[in-house]
C-alpha cells in the first residue's frame, strides 16, 4: 500500500484489542460456517488496522484459534479466510509467533494437501512467509522436496510456490546438503511438460544461484547454454527461463562467469525460435542483462549498443506477446537509466514508431508507454521535439499528457507468467 499501512489510532492504544476480540473468537469458534468465516476475515481486518507493539500481546490468544480451526473439517472458504489471517499475523506480529512455528508449519504444510486450488495457495504463500522465522529450515524443505517427487498437478504447483517462498526467504539459512538437493532435484524439472512447473522450477534455481558455488553455477550456465538448443522446445523453454531468472536474482555472479558468455549468444539465437514463448522468454532475459548493463557499466556504450540492437530486432516478430515484451523491456531499461537509452533513440526509434500504429491495442498501448518514458516525453518541451523526429508531433503531445507513473517494471509479475 502506497505511504505505508493504514492504522486507526485507536487500535494503536494498549490493550485496545481486548473487548473486541471475544466477539470475533466466539465466531470462530462456535458459529456456522459462515459466520467462521466471516469471524476470521473480520480478525485479519482488525490486525491490518492495528499497530505491531499493541498487537504483540494478543498474537498468543488469536493464534491459537486459528490453529485449531483450519484443522477441522470445515469447507474451503474457512480454511481459506483463516489461512489469510494467519498470513497477516505472521507478517505483523513475527516475533511473539515463536511459540507456534511447529504447529503452523505443520499445518501449512498439510493444507498443501488441500482439494482446493484457493486453500493450496494460501498455505504455500504462508510458508514461505513463516520460513523467515525458523531457524533451521533444513527438515522443512526436505519434507517439501520428498512430497514435491510424490505429488502431481495442482499439488505440485502448490508445493513449487511454497519452496520458491521458503528459498526466497530462508535461502541464506539453508544447509549445503538441502540446497545440493534443491538444486539436483529442480534441474530436472525445468524442461517439464507442464508449463507452470516448468517457470516454478526455473524461477526457485534463479534465486537458489544466490546461494551456491561459483563452480556449480559456472557449469550450471554450461548446461543451460547448450539445451537451450535441444530439439526438445520445453527442454529450451526452460533453459532460457532459468537464464532469465538467474539474471533477476544473482545478475553481477552471473555475468562475470566464464560460461555466461555462450549463454548469452544462446539467448540471441532463440530470439528466433519457432516457439514464441521461448522467444518471449528469451526477449525478457536479455531486458534484464541489458538493465543490468546500464546500471553497472554505463559508459560501455558498444555493450548497450549490442544488447538494445538484439532486443530491438524482436519488434517484428509475429507475436503480438514478443513484440509487446521487447516494448517493456525497452521501458525498463529507460526508467533504470534514461540518458543512456535516448542515445540510442536511432535504433529503437523507427520500429518503435511502427509499434504506435500496430493492429493490436495492447502492442499499442505498450508502445505509447515505451515511448513516454523511452523519448523521456514528460522532462520538456525539448524531448517532445526531438521525439518527432521517429513520431508524429500529434502522438509526442498527446502521450507527453500521460501520467509518469501508471505504471509496473517489467518484473513485477515476477516469473510467474514466464
Amino acid at each position: 500500500m502506497q505511504g505505508g499501512p493504514v492504522l486507526v489510532p485507536g487500535l494503536c492504544l494498549p490493550k485496545a484489542l481486548q473487548p473486541l476480540l471475544p466477539i470475533f473468537l466466539q465466531g470462530l469458534m462456535s458459529g456456522s460456517a459462515d459466520l467462521r468465516e466471516q469471524a476470521a476475515l473480520g480478525l485479519g481486518e482488525l490486525i491490518e488496522l492495528t499497530s505491531e507493539q499493541t498487537l504483540r500481546e494478543f498474537v498468543i490468544p488469536i493464534t491459537g484459534p486459528l490453529i485449531r480451526i483450519v484443522g477441522d473439517r470445515f469447507p474451503w472458504q474457512v480454511k481459506s479466510a483463516i489461512l489469510s489471517t494467519l498470513t497477516i499475523i505472521i507478517q505483523k506480529g513475527a516475533m511473539a509467533l515463536k511459540p507456534f512455528l511447529p504447529q503452523l508449519q505443520t499445518t501449512f504444510v498439510k493444507c498443501l494437501q488441500d482439494s482446493t486450488r484457493t486453500v493450496r495457495s494460501s498455505a504455500a504463500l504462508a510458508l514461505g512467509k513463516l520460513s523467515a522465522l525458523s531457524p533451521r529450515i533444513d527438515p522443512l524443505v526436505g519434507d517439501l522436496l520428498s512430497s514435491l517427487q510424490a505429488a502431481d498437478g495442482g499439488i505440485r504447483e502448490a508445493i513449487l510456490t511454497a519452496l520458491k517462498g521458503v528459498v526466497k526467504h530462508a535461502g541464506k539459512n539453508m544447509g549445503a546438503a538441502a540446497k545440493t538437493r534443491v538444486f539436483d532435484l529442480l534441474k530436472n524439472l525445468i524442461d517439464d511438460d507442464d508449463d507452470q512447473v516448468r517457470i516454478f522450477s526455473a524461477s526457485i534455481l534463479g534465486i537458489i544461484s544466490q546461494h551456491i558455488e561459483e563452480s556449480q553455477l559456472s557449469d550450471l550456465l554450461q548446461e543451460l547454454a547448450s539445451s537451450a538448443s535441444s530439439s526438445s522446445w520445453s527442454t529450451r523453454h526452460g533453459s532460457v527461463l532459468t537464464i532469465s531468472a538467474m539474471l533477476r536474482h544473482n545478475a553481477s555472479t552471473v555475468c562475470e562467469s566464464l560460461n555466461f558468455s555462450s549463454a548469452l549468444t544462446s539467448l540471441k539465437g532463440n530470439l528466433k525460435d519457432e516457439k514464441f514463448a521461448v522467444r518471449k522468454s528469451s526477449v525478457k532475459a536479455l531486458g534484464r542483462f541489458l538493465n543490468y548493463e546500464i546500471q553497472s557499466d554505463p559508459i560501455n556504450t558498444s555493450l548497450h549498443v549490442q544488447t538494445l540492437s538484439w532486443i530491438v530486432s524482436a519488434l517484428q516478430d509475429d507475436s503480438s506477446e514478443v513484440r509487446r515484451r521487447v516494448l517493456s523491456a525497452i521501458k525498463t531499461a529507460a526508467k533504470t537509466n534514461p540518458s543512456i537509452i535516448m542515445v540510442h533513440a536511432s535504433i529503437f526509434g523507427p520500429p518503435l514508431a511502427e509499434c504506435l500504429k500496430d493492429g493490436n491495442t495492447p502492442v499499442r498501448l505498450a508502445a505509447e508507454r515505451c515511448a513516454l518514458h523511452a523519448f523521456q516525453l514528460t522532462k520538456g518541451n525539448e524531448n517532445v521535439q526531438a521525439a518527432q523526429k521517429y513520431i508524429s508531433g500529434l502522438d509526442a503531445r498527446r502521450i507527453a499528457k500521460s501520467p509518469e507513473y501508471s505504471d509496473d517494471d517489467e518484473d513485477s509479475n515476477d516469473e510467474t507468467n514466464g
